[in-house]
């Protein structure tokens, strides 16, 4: 087993990087499904389903890669930027996806 941190000193970071990232696109897309309820932005009626469905399969897959991860010995800023790989595609998908509905405007 490898447990050496300094064969890539920016690996940490880089993951760092990534699940900030991730957490901001959270933030905005929780914004504009909260905005969706109240009727303030353009959402479709399968939203509710869609943002239960898609993190089961997420962290489903982050898990997984987790247990394999960790199971190879990687080294942790590897196998915790695996992991989160299917989480941040699925938040920056959402976040691009729903910024192109934009508000709901009067007609």
């Amino acid at each position: 087993m490898k447990y050496d941190v300094y064969t890539d000193p920016f690996g940490m970071l880089k993951f760092q990087t990534q699940a900030t990232l991730m957490a901001m696109e959270a933030s905005a897309v929780i914004w504009m499904r909260v905005m969706g309820w109240a009727g303030l932005w353009s959402v479709l009626p399968s939203e509710n389903t869609r943002m239960v469905t898609e993190k089961q399969k997420a962290f489903t897959e982050a898990g997984t890669r987790m247990v394999m991860g960790t199971m190879k010995g990687q080294e942790a800023h590897k196998t915790l930027s695996h992991a989160l790989k299917p989480i941040r595609s699925t938040t920056k998908s959402n976040v691009g996806r729903l910024i192109k509905r934009g508000p709901k405007t009067k007609k």
